[in-house]
């Protein structure tokens, strides 16, 4: 049975950075869109090409096209790739696991980040929440399982079961289980390296970085180490990177030629690179 409304707080409305760069035109247009995804399954998602948008709701395809621009709309039109959207429960001051919400797949496909994000608070609380632009207050409890696939094609879903907490890892990566309907090469390809892009390193080099984790530390070790940084967030996470592999690289055995320093040296280019790319 679909709701017949959806609350509207006009606080978060008003005080969203995005929606007041927006003109009062492109405000009523986005409201229409969302009135267009309250009606949806899964909630708050349209698999509609931007002009079938555009005619439901009687604008055009470039208003649509400059409110998702300004990051009000999110998602890709057809045949452009959808970045998935990754959120982190938060409890205090301390984040909770990620878990991914509309996973990366082919366009189109449009969402409200808020209104995806609080349909999945909801089924996670069993309480009502805020609807509205993407601008309020993380729910107060960690949400551990997702309590269904991510929104999307289900392609995810297919990979290989999550890893077991109890699998050995590097000491000091502190990895636990990877997210319903990941292994944990996947949540580092789907959920690190994108915090990694969102945060100004290069798409390219995160996952040359993340690679290099992965062969140093193993799959486990790596979500583990990815796990570490997301909570921690550095303010220059490339280097941090580059020092935590370094950190558990073994060093060579006795009589043979040792590696390490060469390793050492190739991750402090790459941090120092990064650096430069990013100033």
């Amino acid at each position: 049975m679909k709701r017949p409304s959806f609350q509207f707080y006009p606080g978060d409305w008003t005080s969203n950075s995005n929606l007041r760069r927006c003109t009062h035109t492109e405000k009523g247009i986005w409201m229409d869109v969302m009135c267009l995804m309250h009606d949806q399954e899964p909630y708050g998602i349209l698999r509609w090409p931007l002009t079938e948008i555009a005619t439901a709701v009687g604008c055009t395809v470039a208003a649509l096209r400059k409110i998702a621009e300004k990051e009000i709309m999110k998602g890709a039109d057809t045949g452009k790739q959808v970045a998935a959207f990754v959120y982190v429960p938060r409890s205090g001051r301390k984040d909770g696991e990620p878990v991914i919400l509309v996973s990366s797949q082919v366009g189109p496909l449009w969402y409200s980040s808020r209104m995806v994000k609080d349909e999945y608070v909801r089924t996670i609380r069993g309480e009502s929440t805020r609807f509205g632009a993407d601008n309020g207050e993380p729910p107060k409890t960690t949400p551990k399982v997702a309590p269904k696939p991510p929104f999307g094609d289900g392609s995810s879903a297919s990979s290989a079961a999550s890893a077991s907490p109890n699998t050995s890892v590097p000491s000091g990566t502190d990895a636990v289980a990877s997210p319903p309907g990941l292994d944990a090469k996947d949540a580092i390809f789907q959920i690190a390296v994108p915090w990694l892009v969102e945060r100004g390193v290069p798409d390219r080099n995160a996952r040359s970085l993340m690679g290099g984790a992965i062969k140093q530390l193993g799959d486990d070790g790596a979500w583990g180490l990815a796990q570490q940084f997301m909570q921690d967030k550095p303010v220059e996470p490339a280097a941090w990177i580059a020092a935590a592999i370094n950190a558990h690289i073994k060093p060579g055995k006795p009589g043979r030629p040792n590696k390490q320093e060469a390793l050492e040296a190739s991750n402090r280019e790459v941090a120092m690179r990064l650096a430069q790319e990013g100033s």
